[in-house]
């Protein structure tokens, strides 16, 4: 397997990026890759962050209206224990005050490992080069652990080590982008040291929450506790050529996940100062070998795309899954951007690699949603209707936290969008008991809300009033997304109705269905409105859109992009223009059949799309390849790969685009495989492009492991009888198959 590498990136604007590229995390913890031995400079920042673990803070509007959301929420960054100086001469070794000679950091995807090797020169001459490993523990969850050598070059003398448990704060404004907290509250605070243990606890001002913090080193230290840190210190004599090595293990436990989570903390310690970082390896290589036995993708062009696919990969498993108390933030475990807060993103992006690489992970992203149902039939309440449940638009605990209504709470897909990655999830795994105890409960509860926010008129359903995936149009009537979304989620819950409903007594005497709204559902997805313009042959994507002018992309400097950041909404409002993929979104999703109206719409949504939202590119790909525009398609899904690591949007430095990187995943195995999953069985049209000459896909379907390997020919291997569709031609195939692709 090829280690990502990037080598002498120095400069502050890298280094930032590189944090994010080099965060590591176990879908539970995660730890940006800064230095373990500090920067030394006004922008260190180290961050950890827990799944979940978030604080209040109070909204401020001008004008309050009922409704409104009073708090938001954000992630906490935790207490640091990552920062382990090496002192010599008084001066601590690190960017600032030494010369970098060299810079080279890998990472390690088979082990899930980060490598740096850094090569200093201190201004008296004197070299050493700091080799670090850092992993987020496969095993143990809680665990971040580092192993550190410091070596020196031509120096005779003492070394100070201090290692530190601390309060992480950062030192410099963020600006003014309304995608990161600009606020300079204090949501964690200190309750208690204990230097002995080497251990603080801490607790969020607003939420309550606790959290023990303790710090392990293989080698002996003296500790020293003040208020808000404890330092341990040792001091080494080293000789030239030598290396002082220490190992640190940093253990965060959470009220929020166990209730003893003090002994719990005690516990991973006391197992893990039995263990050297190479047996806590040992254990990564495991986890990883089942990892990349099913999510491997091998592809056939040069090194890039498979090497950077890959990467995005493992980066979407360890953003979240791990626990159904948790979903996965827009940057995962990355970042603070967009304040932690979970998305649709996670549904529609996220949830099909999981569904077809790890179904329990899966589950437990829609077993959140279950677990916060109360959270959104509360918000539907809130929203001034009188039953069902609102999913709110960006989340941490489950209460709606979108203080702009028009492009978030205002976006009423959402509740479609969570009801088709439960349809997907059923139709891939065949999870009969989920769908009989939770999901059928979450698709009727969320179509409930949607039911009487429709309005009806000359036999027309309509949902007026609502924004759809494109935040440069908002609060329209029937937009196109929104209403075909909510076709197929009525439609499939009307169905699965009808064939288990002498399953669902539990469902019934919790919510009373009644076969009166069952048949409703039927008549809506029968009956929903649908804008389509004859004289262009397109679904408008909402009954005014195509009225409004249209925005001259081409004469906008490339400096004003993101538009979001640049114009006033209201302007925005005005225009034909879209932030991301919308009618053609529902399109991808839905496989839609008609291939005249499937074209013109691409050809005429992609010009006035921007995609300043890192979720639009991919689903053009996506429809490029299935339209056959293999060159526009591999130029977009290309892009999608680079997206973080050429920092294409300008903002990776506050975390990766983790929808982004499922869009990698669905470029391939539903833009290239042409993947699409149905009810009882699967369809595939692979092509092959001269960027793209081969590949082999690997997904679980229903309990079978099945093998895709597609070049010349296309083969494939099953572990069980599956009913494949290829290129519209049904195939039973029990074991190995193989089929001539070339004409």
């Amino acid at each position: 397997m090829k280690k990502l590498i990037r080598d002498n990136r120095t400069k502050k604007a890298e280094l930032l990026v590189d944090e994010t590229i080099f965060s590591v995390a176990n879908g539970y913890l995660g730890i940006r890759g800064t230095f373990t031995e500090g920067y030394g400079t006004d922008f260190e920042y180290n961050q950890t962050y827990l799944n979940g673990f978030y604080d209040y803070y109070d909204y401020f509007y001008e004008e309050n209206f009922t409704g409104f959301p009073q708090r938001g929420q954000k992630f906490v960054n935790l207490i640091d224990g990552q920062l382990m100086e090496f002192i010599v001469n008084n001066n601590a070794i690190n960017i600032s005050s030494c010369e970098v000679l060299s810079l080279k950091r890998e990472y390690d995807l088979s082990l899930g490992m980060t490598i740096r090797r850094i090569h200093y020169k201190t201004v008296d001459n004197y070299e050493f080069i700091i080799k670090e490993r850092k992993i987020v523990s496969s095993k143990y969850k809680e665990l971040i652990a580092i192993e550190m050598s410091f070596e020196s070059v031509n120096y005779d003398g003492e070394v100070l080590v201090k290692s530190y448990l601390q309060e992480s704060i950062k030192k410099e404004s963020k600006g003014l982008d309304p995608r990161i907290y600009n606020r300079d509250t204090r949501h964690l605070e200190i309750t208690e040291v204990l230097t002995k243990k080497s251990r603080i606890n801490s607790r969020t001002v607003n939420s309550n929450l606790l959290m023990t913090s303790s710090i392990y080193h293989s080698e002996t230290l003296e500790y020293e506790g003040y208020n808000n840190k404890i330092v341990g210190k040792k001091v080494f004599d080293i000789k030239e050529g030598n290396s002082i090595n220490i190992d640190k293990y940093i253990i965060h436990t959470s009220s929020m996940y166990d209730k003893n989570y003090i002994s719990k903390n005690d516990k991973v310690n006391e197992e893990v100062s039995k263990l050297t970082f190479n047996d806590l390896l040992d254990f990564q290589k495991s986890y990883f070998i089942d990892f990349w036995n099913i999510a491997y993708i091998k592809v056939e062009s040069d090194e890039f795309i498979e090497s950077i696919l890959n990467y995005n990969l493992y980066q979407i498993n360890s953003s979240g899954g791990e626990s159904s108390l948790h979903n996965i933030a827009a940057k995962g475990l990355s970042g603070e951007g967009y304040e932690g807060h979970y998305f649709w993103d996670t549904e529609i992006y996220l949830v099909p690699f999981f569904a077809l690489t790890n179904p329990v992970k899966a589950k437990n992203l829609l077993m959140y949603r279950y677990n916060t149902l109360d959270n959104a039939r509360n918000e539907a309440l809130n929203l001034g209707y009188s039953k069902g449940a609102k999913i709110p638009w960006r989340t941490i605990n489950g209460d709606e936290t979108s203080p702009y209504y028009p492009a978030g709470s205002a976006q009423f897909h959402i509740n479609s969008d969570v009801s088709y990655a439960i349809i997907k999830y059923y139709e891939t795994t065949n999870d009969l008991e989920f769908m009989i105890d939770y999901g059928f409960e979450m698709l009727l509860e969320t179509a409930r809300f949607l039911i009487e926010a429709l309005d009806y008129k000359n036999g027309v359903y309509h949902l007026n009033g609502v924004t759809g995936p494109d935040e440069y149009t908002t609060v329209v009537d029937d937009n196109y997304y929104t209403n075909q979304m909510l076709k197929y989620h009525f439609k499939n819950t009307y169905d699965f109705y009808n064939e288990y409903k002498n399953n669902l007594d539990k469902v019934n005497e919790k919510i009373e269905v009644t076969p009166e709204e069952i048949e409703k559902l039927l008549d809506v997805s029968n009956k929903i409105n649908l804008p389509f313009n004859k004289e262009l042959n397109i679904y408008a994507q909402d009954s005014s859109f195509l009225e409004k002018k249209k925005l001259d992309l081409k004469s906008i400097p490339v400096e004003k992009f993101p538009l979001l950041l640049n114009y006033h909404p209201l302007y925005l409002y005005k225009h034909q223009v879209l932030k991301q993929a919308d009618t053609l979104l529902s399109m991808v999703l839905l496989d839609f059949e008609d291939e005249s109206i499937y074209k013109d719409s691409f050809n005429y949504y992609e010009p006035i799309t921007t995609h300043d939202s890192s979720l639009s590119k991919c689903i053009y790909s996506i429809a490029a390849f299935r339209l056959g525009s293999l060159e526009f398609g591999c130029k977009y899904f290309k892009e999608v790969l680079e997206t973080d690591l050429l920092n294409i949007h300008k903002n990776t430095q506050h975390g990766l685009h983790v929808a982004n990187l499922g869009g990698s995943y669905l470029g391939i195995v539903y833009g290239v495989l042409g993947l699409r999953i149905h009810k009882n069985y699967l369809s595939i049209n692979p092509i092959v492009t001269k960027e793209i000459k081969g590949y082999e896909i690997s997904i679980i379907y229903r309990g079978s492991e099945i093998k895709f390997k597609v070049g010349t020919s296309l083969e494939i291997e099953s572990t069980k009888e599956v009913l494949i569709m290829i290129n519209k031609r049904n195939v039973l195939i029990d074991g190995n198959y193989k089929i001539n692709l070339q004409q």
